[in-house]
């Protein structure tokens, strides 16, 4: 069964707590973690995908949410154990192909369907898991725990909590590859909090003075029992070094993503029980991006339960065909069945 979150905010809110500590002998034996023969091995998978047009639950004709233009979301299923929990995913550049990442150590590729530039449903999906640098399935060892991903050039770049690493993987036919290999981080990321490492992964863009470095933000600070700033690092490059995010209302960094003008965009998610789940989106100019800084900058848009949204966790950007810049968002529904696995499409003029 497919429990939905209910309109009412603090309701849901009971929901979405206790869907985060529901054992796993609670879930249906699809949901659960059965491992196929072979662990290793790709395989298709069947996506059943229910388009939606409309946003705010109580304003369904409204399309415009703070700087940003709703275009439309699917809710996503499949019977497959290892489908869901997407926590940070690539897009290409004609805004269909898709590479989502999984925090089970697992690689979801597929195609979107769009009519009219809003989402109607998803292509052929192929799943895959990730190596360790040990060669062994990363689910069965201490890098299981994938959160922010980032392809550049011939590399897929995968930052995992708790064991406070990156992993730099060759690209092949559109997803990681093979066995990966550690990438040098700084120490004072090693000691994050375990699971509030690096959820957010990305790499600077030409326009940067630190063009190619690795960005990486981490969920939120590392000093327990405070709301401080939440730390941040720029990894390789010609001048590294670490910086804070301006922690607001409760907010936790999720995914990044870079404008085409080079803007930094952060996803940001907040759980409050018996008041409720929410994301915003900030704005951070570029030329603030640099060792020392606290980034802060304008909210793009900001939402509740009180519209479509879930444990939105993933940031895809890409330039329209109009022109427009295209966000497109991922939920991590924690392999449970009272969360979804949702998409949302929203475009703003730069």
């Amino acid at each position: 069964m497919k429990l939905r979150f209910p309109a009412y905010a603090h309701v849901a809110a009971l929901f979405w707590a206790f869907a985060l500590v529901l054992p796993a002998g609670f879930l249906p034996a699809h949901a659960q973690n059965t491992v196929p023969p072979d662990k290793l091995a790709e395989r298709d998978v069947q996506v059943e995908a229910r388009a939606f047009d409309s946003f705010a639950i109580f304003e369904p004709a409204r399309r415009e949410f703070g700087r940003l233009t709703f275009l439309g979301g699917l809710e996503l299923r499949a019977r497959d154990p290892e489908f869901g929990g997407f926590s940070s995913a690539v897009i290409d550049a004609d805004g269909k192909g898709f590479l989502a990442l999984s925090d089970h150590a697992h690689w979801i590729r597929g195609r979107f369907i769009e009519e009219n530039g809003a989402l109607k449903g998803v292509g052929p999906v192929r799943l895959g898991a990730l190596r360790a640098p040990d060669g062994r399935r990363a689910k069965d060892t201490r890098w299981f725990d994938t959160e922010g991903m980032v392809r550049f050039g011939p590399h897929f770049y995968i930052s995992v909590e708790r064991v406070h690493d990156i992993l730099r993987f060759d690209a092949q036919d559109g997803r990681p590859a093979g066995r990966p290999t550690l990438v040098p981080v700084p120490q004072a990321m090693k000691q994050l909090r375990g699971n509030n490492g690096i959820e957010a992964l990305g790499v600077m863009p030409r326009q940067s003075a630190h063009a190619g470095a690795l960005i990486a933000i981490a969920e939120r600070s590392p000093v327990k029992g405070t709301s401080s700033d939440i730390p941040g690092f720029l990894i390789g490059g010609r001048t590294p070094g670490a910086f804070h995010v301006r922690r607001q209302n409760d907010f936790d960094v999720t995914d990044l993503g870079f404008l085409p003008s080079g803007d930094l965009l952060i996803l940001e998610r907040r759980f409050t029980p018996f008041v409720g789940l929410a994301f915003r989106i900030r704005r951070i100019a570029l030329s603030t991006v640099k060792p020392g800084a606290i980034l802060d900058g304008e909210v793009l848009i900001e939402a509740d339960l009180s519209a479509q949204i879930d444990n939105m966790e993933a940031l895809m950007v890409h330039k329209g065909a109009d022109g427009r810049v295209i966000l497109t968002l991922m939920s991590d529904d924690n392999f449970s069945i009272l969360q979804r696995n949702l998409v949302l499409r929203f475009a703003m003029d730069e």
